[in-house]
């Protein structure tokens, strides 16, 4: 059974264009942080797919047991490590611990249990951030299938422009795919998602800003002291 990761980026909407023909399961994992630009891609191929499942997960609530999730990471401020250390205002966690939870994991069980057996992803090789899993890699009985694997993001883009006539606004941004709009990790490649936050959604932005402030602010003890330490 063939089924679609599909988070209404650039490449998961290039990958539902490449399968739509074969209707494959569309798996969308709703985080409850996602920007109205991403609800509206996701209700298009709503309609368009045979299938579909909207998983929705708990990301305020998995932040607040497990921490803002960052990209530097103050182990005292952990749960684990306030554990020892003591309680702490603020909790901070891996940033990929975070995407696990919230979008990975809940995917590949939904996956799973609606029984598909290859899973169509929109991964590729010049991605600064991805899997170790390739076209063909076989994950927890799920053979992955990833067929723009080799292509470069503007190839991305002219196809999905083919297919569209057009790119959706926000494409311009980084991430295309807007998750989480009050993420405070992937810092070296956020600062245009978080200005064109600022200005069309000022009161996501605003939600974003006190994590982040609570973040520098968890973070500066352990900076401070690692200066200190190296002179």
């Amino acid at each position: 059974m063939l089924g679609l990761a599909f988070s209404g980026g650039k490449d998961s909407l290039a990958c539902w264009y490449l399968y739509r023909d074969q209707q494959p399961i569309v798996i969308f994992v709703n985080t409850g942080k996602a920007y109205p630009e991403t609800l509206e891609l996701i209700d298009e191929i709503r309609k368009e797919a045979k299938e579909f499942i909207e998983v929705m997960t708990d990301q305020e609530g998995q932040t607040k047991i497990n921490g803002i999730p960052s990209d530097i990471v103050a182990v005292d401020w952990t749960p684990f490590g306030q554990s020892l250390s003591g309680e702490k205002e603020t909790k901070m966690q891996p940033y990929l611990h975070c995407c696990y939870e919230n979008i990975s994991g809940p995917l590949m069980r939904a996956a799973k249990e609606c029984g598909i057996t290859e899973l169509i992803r929109g991964q590729r090789i010049d991605d600064s951030h991805k899997s170790p899993a390739r076209h063909g890699s076989v994950v927890d009985g799920i053979t992955f299938i990833q067929p723009i694997e080799d292509w470069t993001e503007k190839q991305t883009f002219d196809f999905v422009r083919s297919q569209r006539g057009f790119l959706p606004d926000h494409y311009k941004i980084e991430h295309t795919s807007l998750d989480c709009y009050d993420c405070t990790a992937f810092m070296a490649h956020s600062a245009d998602r978080i200005a064109w936050t600022k200005e069309k959604y000022p009161e996501f932005y605003e939600k974003y800003l006190a994590k982040m402030c609570a973040l520098k602010a968890a973070l500066k003890p352990t900076l401070d002291a690692l200066e200190r330490a190296n002179g």
